[in-house]
């Protein structure tokens, strides 16, 4: 189904130029790292920025100069096996980087971590109820706490129950991402965007860093990527001609179905599911111009964007009802409706003093409406009341909260880290050498940060002025999630999810330069060709010219210096007239000078008259040819006005 631009196609691209603009002001302004020399960092990080964009414009055109795109365009099979070795190497150095991280770096749940470890160890043992009514209240107020517990207790069973078996599967999930990642950067963007989202989704040092933690991250972000990647098929890969309809219609089901188990995880799926719907609604597929009734049903039932996305609702919403019965039997309590369930995060949220996050004032009213009514979900409808009265207070604090959550949501990527030198710290495991590599991995991150927010940029520009691209679901994904968390509690970790966004929107936007400067190289030897065509066409003109002009300038000459040499005449027996013998003998004796000069005198004039007449003809001929030459010179000047014309079209 061809994506087509709308006002608001375009309203949301030129919203996420604003917000990533502000993001790359925000992170180079606040560069953070050593405080002694704070400007060192900023100069270092603009000279980066510089030298980045130039080496890969300049490799790009390299590239395009020696024709590499052609040539394993060629060589398909050689191309296929490149890009799979490649593939298999990078995946296997993002699993040995998240190993060696949680072996390096011992880490012992704690905070909500610890949570998710104590709720899957008592699923696992199915004592849940029995010992844990805390925690059922509390999943009660947080549903999608249980999501990644229920992940965590099937690795406990098939694996143990312990700290590594958890971090080891968040590994897999981690590497899993980094495939799904490729495999959505190459549908958008071709086989080099698809390399370097790889590339970057393998290194990104926060998220190799944050493995040590038993976070429900890991497992979202996979299920949240994957649901993108089969969007994305059935998006690009189902049109008219289709001969399987019938599975198109399936996945469709499927969809629905991952989105769901998504959202058990994390709600914030919801953004997806939303961003599909926006993006499905409004499309219909051209269907072939014969009799309807040959085109199969379900063809037909595809190309209508709107009966996609109700199929997509529908199955999602079966699915997710299923899931609450299952949480509500496993911990023997109601849920709270979507709209009750939000109260406690929009009161955290909206909480000017802790800017957005967690605090303990509220944490304590939520708890106190707890004991008082004996109802999770009376207690969530209590902080969504006291919300509502800060939402409505006082407009223009409100906004400068907006103001500040976004900046401490986007301006840096430091979790990582500094999650591990939080706990690390406070467990006596930070040693001197752990805190130098975290460190130094700070800086590393916040420079790949930034030059990935930089081409990002760049790509939203490009996205403005080329035609539509389906990157326009993973960018709505990212301004859902700016969105929400203006309202919501916020950290800076909660940006995890939405990196993939920025390295997927970065590659393709490095494809296009790639592209740009194959087009640049093109034009530019089609530029010279057609130059040094027009240069031998006027070379070719001017010899021509000349050579009349050589013609006419000796046929001139000739006719000038065409005097009758009447000795040689006479001598070689040319010419006979009846005073020859007479004027020998007379030109034999020198002593007859006057008859002589008689006889020259009339030659002379007879020559002269001659002369006359013939340099009368040449003139009228020198005018004729300075006529020609003068159409000619018109016609060559023509011909450059013509061709200057036909370039500046192409």
């Amino acid at each position: 189904m061809k994506l087509e631009k709308n006002w608001f196609y375009y309203f949301c691209i030129a919203l996420s130029v604003a917000g990533i603009a502000y993001i790359l002001i925000c992170g180079v302004s606040n560069p953070g790292g050593s405080q002694n020399y704070p400007y060192v960092r900023k100069g270092l990080m603009i000279l980066v920025f510089f030298l980045v964009w130039i080496g890969v414009h300049f490799f790009a055109l390299l590239c395009a100069r020696l024709d590499l795109a052609s040539r394993l365009l060629k060589r398909r099979n050689l191309s296929l096996g490149l890009e799979g070795v490649y593939v298999i190497l990078i995946l296997g150095a993002a699993f040995a980087l998240r190993y060696a991280v949680i072996v390096q770096f011992p880490m012992e749940p704690a905070s909500d971590y610890k949570t998710y470890y104590e709720i899957a160890e008592m699923l696992k043992n199915g004592t849940l109820q029995e010992k844990g009514e805390g925690y059922c209240n509390y999943i009660a107020m947080f549903p999608h706490i249980i999501g990644y517990c229920y992940i965590l207790k099937n690795v406990f069973v098939l694996f143990g129950t312990s700290v590594w078996n958890g971090q080891m599967a968040n590994v897999l999930f981690s590497v899993g991402t980094v495939f799904v990642i490729y495999r959505i950067g190459r549908k958008l963007g071709g086989k080099l965007a698809g390399v370097i989202a790889l590339t970057a989704a393998a290194f990104w040092p926060s998220q190799i860093f944050y493995g040590t933690m038993l976070a429900a991250e890991f497992s979202f972000t996979f299920f949240l990527y994957l649901s993108l990647l089969l969007f994305l098929h059935l998006a690009m890969d189902y049109d008219a001609a289709t001969r399987h309809a019938v599975w198109g219609v399936l996945l469709h089901i499927l969809l629905g179905f991952l989105i769901a188990v998504t959202s058990a995880i994390r709600p914030m799926a919801l953004i997806l599911l939303i961003a599909i719907i926006l993006c499905l609604s409004p499309q219909n597929m051209k269907l072939p111009n014969i009799p309807k009734n040959s085109i199969s049903i379900w063809v037909r039932f595809m190309a209508k964007g709107w009966l996609r996305s109700v199929l997509i609702l529908v199955s999602y919403w079966i699915l997710s009802s299923v899931i609450t019965t299952n949480i509500e039997l496993t911990i023997n309590k109601s849920l709270p409706s979507l709209s009750e369930s939000f109260g406690y995060n929009l009161l955290v949220g909206l909480n000017e003093e802790s800017r957005g996050g967690w605090n303990e004032e509220d944490s304590k009213f939520l708890y106190a409406n707890l004991d008082i009514t004996k109802s999770p979900i009376q207690a969530q409808i209590a902080c969504r009341d006291r919300a509502m009265k800060r939402l409505t207070s006082d407009p223009r604090a409100l906004f400068d909260l907006f103001v500040n959550k976004y900046e401490l949501l986007w301006e840096n990527d430091d979790y990582g880290v500094t999650w591990n030198l939080a706990f690390l710290k406070e467990q006596n495991q930070l040693t001197p050498k752990r805190a130098g590599i975290l460190t130094a991995a700070q800086e590393t991150n916040h420079m790949v940060y930034m030059i990935t927010i930089l081409f990002t940029l760049m790509t939203l520009v490009y996205l403005l002025q080329r035609k539509a691209s389906y990157l326009y679901v993973p960018i709505l994904l990212y301004l859902g999630t700016a969105a929400m968390h203006l309202f919501v509690e916020s950290q800076n970790r909660y940006h995890y999810h939405v990196l993939p966004v920025f390295m997927i929107a970065a590659s393709v936007g490095i494809g296009y330069i790639f592209e740009n400067a194959i087009v640049f190289v093109k034009s530019a030897d089609l530029q010279r060709k057609e130059k040094e065509r027009q240069k031998h066409q006027e070379e070719t003109v001017l010899k021509q010219f000349e050579e009349e002009e050589r013609k006419a300038i000796k046929t001139r000459y000739k006719n000038m210096t065409n005097a009758f040499d009447m000795d040689s005449a006479i001598k070689n027996g040319n010419v006979i007239v009846t005073v020859s013998a007479k004027y020998m003998k007379e030109t034999a004796h020198p002593d007859k000078e006057d008859q002589k000069d008689i006889i020259f005198q009339e030659m002379r004039d007879s020559e002269r008259t001659e002369l006359f007449n013939k340099i009368e003809q040449l003139e009228k001929q020198n005018k004729k040819l300075t006529t020609e030459c003068k159409a000619l010179r018109e016609e060559l000047e023509l011909e450059k006005s013509k061709h200057s014309n036909w370039r500046k079209e192409k």
